[in-house]
């Protein structure tokens, strides 16, 4: 593993080697009036011997207004650029000596004066801040021809884009990316990251995800970041996509197309997407280069479409196809309009291995499943904004969603002990269908009042969703132990389920001084849920399932009424000192409907919610109180036989479980030396926790019922950081560590023995990324975890294991437009059950060959899973049991795909040439 690591690390040395010709510049910027330090200053230091005035290095002044820039080249005219918005800029013409090794510029003073509206070109910003508006110019960070999105976030500051397509900014996880402004491709973020095209980005900027916080509620620590892609002004009407289609061995394929028309404001996005690949795919794109996309944001989101499958899930044929429109009406109104259509039939192969302890008996049971299915799923969807003011905003998002499915099933086990052996084995085939409807809509409306920070906030959800299904079940069981018998059953199970929820909720907050706000919210929510199974055996006179089985069925519906008033406080400290307390108050009234010869269970509770939190720049640190009610089907006062080696008993006497929650959070970035740091905790103590009392007896029959205990809790500590060391010449380099330590503790009853069980997790993850020009990318991640698991109150054996794994995505561009992509992965576990595979080494590579003007079109062979030795292969330790499955999923294969991309502009040439030169704007006085 150590491979992957020693690569980057010697041509970091390199760099370092190469640095000692080049000097260190540093200076305080100050404001010339004042004399007090300007915080977030972009200071920029430009070649001055090329016309284009190319980028060589920036930061950003810190508090105090210092600032350090190393590694700047020696020899050669360099311009030094310092800019703030509202001040007149700063420029400083010099040549570094061979002799020179730090140039102090001293204190830098800005104008402030206010300065009419000036334009500057030829001289590329590369950063401007904005209040909580971090801005980007796209021009001063250099790409490759062809490039996308995602490769040039990689070269912004603070921005880190992970293997997998996940976006941080400066320690905050991305949620979303826009296009000037509108929800784009926003659901997944490597739909837009990985298939807009970087050169139609003009500017990339960052603020704080706060559209569903108007009221700025959430603590600036944990606040994520939504990016927007400006494009340029010869893109805002334009039509551009792309089409794609691929064949391969083994009867692979994919095939697909993407069309985009911009029109100021109307964007439409119309799909299509085939495919048998499970997403896995030969290129770091995956499939989201050449389809896969499901543009619209929340709405699409909120529809869970899913192209594709992953690893582990099979081997999955997917066909996707929908229509997205995005248009406003005016300024005031923002409707967004989705359509999506899915089908995947999936085919899956399960080994599993079950270890059991009980006393001096170690029970194996081994089975095998093959599962064959096919869902097909249409949804409506809508997100409708409208800003009738600044201070008023009403949200509308209404989702329609039907599904279909069916399958079949094939299951075969044999159980045996190092007593007894065999026990017994089993064999058994099962179909299924069903449907399902969902509606749902959410409402906000918030409104902000004359005096500032007071506010009026108004939520409304409505969720309704009935489900039908039929499955049928044939099983043969032999038992070779005499005190248990075999059997044979042939069974119908018709299921009906619907879930009926209702919400509304107001809020409203006032500032009774510039310390202290007070805030009263009051809600009321109906929930009303159905679970209802009937089940029949087969009657070989009448050839129906017509035997009705009142001891596998039941009938439950619980109806939920609840109403909660929750005052609350807010302190506003000095030195951003924020300090936020809530009282909920919160009645419940629960009707549990058995409709069986039973008493129904009417339950009326009482609870006391309360939440602190405490927050201090990028510090929080908060408490909540939560309450679960039991499950209907615990309450059953009755028991279900699911098979004579399997029943449960209800618990009618079963109490709420009350978890209090603790959790602290730091996270901070330093501007000047790009470095993030995050360090975060949490821990969960539960009363009346819910658990199942088991007996299992050598024959392995199971009974269980559930019942409360205190004591059960979650403690977790982890954090992570990151550095990005400034850009050379030609090289890049950032790395991050990450760490996370759990512990979990745990009880069980297993026949009438109290057992505990404390479960240890630890991990630490290294990842660099680095890259020499334009020429190579390499991306490695390591990751050990090591997980522990004791027992107390009984004789069971501790279990542990050492799990390694492997991640290194690479790209290779060569001459004449060629290029190679590939990925590695490598998974070990030692500890898993005989016969099963311990590791795996995944190795996908492909060559492209890039052709026609701009490079629009794209010929790639791919090799997915080289050595032919992709598994999907997992380990669960749970009380008294040790569980290995082993899914078999793609196997290798190649494949050859073309390309196409396509771009027209509809914006007048005259337009297109005022964009051929970058260009700053200068505002009149302070922002």
């Amino acid at each position: 593993m150590y491979k992957y690591l020693l690569l980057p690390v010697l041509l970091f040395a390199a760099v370092n080697l190469r640095a000692q010709n080049k000097a260190i510049i540093k200076g305080k910027v100050t404001d010339s009036l004042t004399n007090t330090p300007v915080e977030f200053a972009t200071v920029a230091v430009l070649n001055n011997r090329d016309t284009l005035s190319t980028l060589i290095s920036y930061t950003i002044s810190d508090k105090n207004g210092v600032f350090n820039l190393h590694n700047i080249p020696k020899g050669i005219p360099i311009k030094v650029f310092i800019s703030f918005a509202g001040y007149q800029p700063y420029r400083k013409l010099i040549t570094l000596d061979a002799k020179t090794t730090t140039l102090d510029l001293g204190a830098v003073h800005l104008n402030p004066k206010q300065l009419q509206e000036v334009t500057i070109t030829g001289e590329r910003i590369p950063i401007v801040i904005r209040k909580d508006t971090i801005e980007f110019n796209a021009e001063a960070f250099k790409v490759r021809p062809n490039a996308v999105v995602q490769d040039l976030l990689k070269k912004l500051p603070g921005v880190e884009v992970a293997n997998d397509g996940s976006i941080t900014v400066m320690g905050k996880d991305v949620t979303k990316i826009l296009v000037d402004g509108k929800e784009f491709f926003s659901s997944d973020l490597r739909i837009a990251s990985r298939n807009l095209d970087a050169d139609m980005i003009a500017k990339v900027q960052v603020y704080d995800d706060r559209e569903n916080d108007p009221d700025h509620l959430i603590p600036e620590s944990k606040l994520n970041k939504i990016i927007n892609l400006k494009f340029k002004k010869a893109l805002k009407k334009s039509v551009f996509g792309k089409v794609y289609g691929g064949l391969g061995t083994n009867g692979h394929y994919q095939t697909g197309g993407l069309l985009n028309m911009f029109r100021d404001t109307l964007q439409i996005s119309v799909l299509a997407a085939s495919n048998d690949l499970n997403s896995t795919g030969f290129d770091f794109n995956d499939l989201y280069s050449s389809g896969g996309l499901n543009r619209g944001g929340e709405a699409i989101s909120r529809s869970g479409i899913a192209f594709g499958g992953g690893a582990g899930n099979g081997k999955q044929t997917a066909t996707n196809a929908g229509v997205n429109i995005n248009t406003d009406y005016g300024k005031k109104l923002k409707v967004n309009l989705a359509y999506l259509y899915k089908n995947t039939l999936s085919e899956n192969s399960t080994l599993t291995n079950r270890q059991q302890f009980l006393n001096d008996t170690t029970a194996v049971t081994a089975s095998s499943n093959n599962r064959h299915g096919s869902t097909y799923s249409h949804s409506l969807s809508s997100t409708v904004t409208w800003k009738p003011d600044d201070k008023t905003q009403l949200r509308y998002l209404p989702l329609l969603t039907f599904n279909t499915n069916s399958g079949n099933s094939e299951n075969g086990s044999n159980s045996y002990s190092n007593f007894i052996n065999p026990i017994s084995n089993s064999v058994s085939n099962s179909n299924s269908s069903g449907n399902s409807f969902r509606f749902e809509q959410s409402l906000n409306y918030n409104h902000q009042l004359k005096k500032k920070g007071s506010s009026i906030n108004i939520d409304h959800s409505l969720y309704v969703s009935p489900g039908r299904g039929h499955n049928f079940d044939n099983t043969d069981y032999t038992s070779y132990v005499a005190s248990f018998p075999s059997y044979a059953f042939r069974q119908r199970a018709d299921n009906d389920n619907r879930s009926t929820s209702v919400n509304l909720s107001a809020s409203y907050r006032y500032p009774v001084s510039k310390k202290l706000t007070t805030e009263i919210a009051a809600s009321t929510s109906f929930n009303d849920d159905l679970n209802k199974t009937s089940t029949y055996d087969y009657n070989p006179i009448t050839g129906e399932y017509d035997s009705f089985l009142l001891v596998k069925s039941n009938d439950l519906t619980r109806d939920t009424w609840s109403q909660t008033v929750t005052p609350g406080i807010t302190f506003n400290l000095p030195k951003n000192i924020n300090i936020v307390a809530r009282l909920g108050n919160q009645f419940q009234q629960v009707n549990n409907i058995f409709k069986r010869d039973v008493a129904d269970i009417n339950q009326h509770y009482f609870f006391l919610l309360p939440s602190l939190n405490i927050n201090i720049k990028g510090f929080s640190a908060g408490y909540n109180r939560g309450v679960n009610l039991p499950n209907i089907g615990d309450l059953i006062p009755y028991t279900v036989v699911f098979s004579p080696s399997y029943s449960v008993t209800g618990n009618p006497n079963l109490k709420p479980t009350t978890r209090n929650n603790f959790d602290v959070n730091y996270s901070v970035y330093n501007y000047q030396h790009g470095i993030s740091y995050n360090l975060r905790g949490s821990a969960s103590f539960e009363q009346n926790a819910i658990f199942r009392q088991r007996t299992v007896d050598e024959q392995l029959s199971e009974t269980s019922t559930p019942i409360n205990r205190n004591g059960r809790y979650n403690l977790n500590l982890g954090g992570y950081v990151s550095k990005q060391f400034k850009k050379q010449t030609d090289f890049q380099l950032s790395a991050s560590t990450n760490f996370n330590l759990s512990k979990s503790h745990g009880f069980f009853v297993l026949n009438r023995m109290n057992g505990f069980q404390d479960s240890y997790r630890a991990s630490i993850s290294e990842r660099l990324s680095f890259s020499y020009k334009e020429i190579v990318q390499i991306d490695p991640q390591y990751t050990i975890t090591n997980v522990y698991t004791s027992y107390s109150g009984v004789n069971y054996a501790n279990q542990k294991y050492l799990t390694h794994n492997a991640d290194a995505h690479f790209n290779i561009f060569l001459p004449v437009k060629f290029n190679v992509e590939g990925n590695y992965t490598y998974r070990y576990n030692p500890l898993v059950a005989p016969g099963f595979q311990k590791s795996s080494n995944l190795l996908n590579l492909s060559l492209a060959h890039q052709f026609l003007k701009k490079d629009r079109g794209e010929i790639k062979l791919s090799c997915y899973d080289i050595l032919n030795q992709n598994i999907s292969s997992y380990r669960f330790i749970n009380e008294n049991s040790i569980t290995d499955m082993q899914s078999q999923i793609i196997k290798r294969y190649f494949m050859l795909t073309l390309q196409f991309k396509f771009n027209k502009s509809t914006v007048k040439e005259d337009d297109k040439k005022t964009n051929a030169k970058p260009m700053i704007t200068y505002p009149t006085g302070r922002n």
